[in-house]
């Protein structure tokens, strides 16, 4: 994947989104997808990205890139083919504060998707259906985690890194030990890892590195399977995955819940992931 010329593309540093989202320079972006995705209620989903011409991903550390300054991301969301929202993360600045380095924003939709409009607030039940546009003070919740903020555009989600402009250059090909894991890293990892929002909580990671050789000592296996629970007590549950029994597994039973205070996500999603629960519940079953 290319970068993107930015000659066409607005101000690489504005101090806040644009109102329309025709003003992002979105007609620019490369489509791209992540080997493992995130759920979204069955949403659809269309990701693209532009980098600044001729600039370089600094990939010094393979599992948290950084990103040139003037990157941008966009992610449209649809069901049942129509457009809902597109979100933007859009880096403005090289300073670490992930409050004034990087905008984000969710872009509402018009009935006749010739235009969406910047909602700092975001939305509720978009266009007729369940789906939730999050407010911009919101995003970070997840993306905190992640020096470049996007969360699906990294080493070990890009079927073709050859085709990415990094510096330096991979030097070897990276993949999921499973599709289960997959699953975590890419819906639970941003959260639950060193840097995460939830690492204070509960010390679990559920990502996977790029850098791990050896997938039967990934952190996932080392942080869940035949560990007890740290906090969330009181359900019936003492640890987080019992190997060969994910009945009695906490972390299972909380990726079919979708109540306050049960459900993992915690937000961002209201219906349960059947696909996902299967995934998870035949990798314990196995262990």
């Amino acid at each position: 994947m290319p970068a993107v010329p930015d000659a066409a593309l607005p101000d690489a540093t504005p101090t806040a989104l644009p109102a329309l989202l025709s003003q992002t320079g979105i007609e620019r972006g490369v489509p791209f997808a992540p080997r493992h995705a995130l759920w979204s209620d069955a949403a659809v989903k269309e990701r693209l990205v532009a980098l600044p011409d001729g600039a370089t991903i600094d990939a010094t550390d393979p599992d948290r890139w950084r990103f040139p300054i003037g990157t941008r991301f966009w992610k449209t969301f649809s069901l049942d083919g129509r457009k809902l929202e597109t979100r933007v993360i859009w880096q403005v600045a090289n300073t670490g504060d992930p409050e004034t380095a990087t905008l984000f924003g969710a872009y509402l939709w018009n009935d006749d998707e010739t235009e969406a409009t910047f909602s700092p607030a975001g939305g509720q039940d978009l266009r007729g259906t369940t789906h939730d546009a999050p407010a911009a003070t919101d995003c970070l919740r997840c993306h905190v985690g992640e020096p470049g903020r996007a969360l699906g555009y990294t080493a070990i989600q890009l079927p073709a890194l050859d085709d990415v402009p990094l510096a330096p250059p991979p030097t070897r090909t990276y993949d999921m030990p499973n599709l289960a894991l997959g699953y975590l890293h890419a819906n639970c990892g941003h959260c639950h890892s060193p840097q995460g929002g939830a690492w204070a909580s509960s010390s679990v990671v559920l990502r996977i590195l790029a850098t791990e050789d050896d997938p039967a000592s990934n952190g996932i296996v080392a942080t869940t399977v035949r560990r007890r629970l740290q906090a969330w007590l009181g359900h019936g549950f003492d640890d987080r995955i019992v190997a060969g029994d994910p009945d009695r597994s906490a972390i299972l039973f909380r990726m079919g819940q979708r109540t306050p205070n049960m459900q993992m996500p915690p937000i961002a999603t209201e219906l349960v992931d059947p696909v996902g629960v299967a995934l998870v519940r035949d990798w314990i079953q196995s262990l």
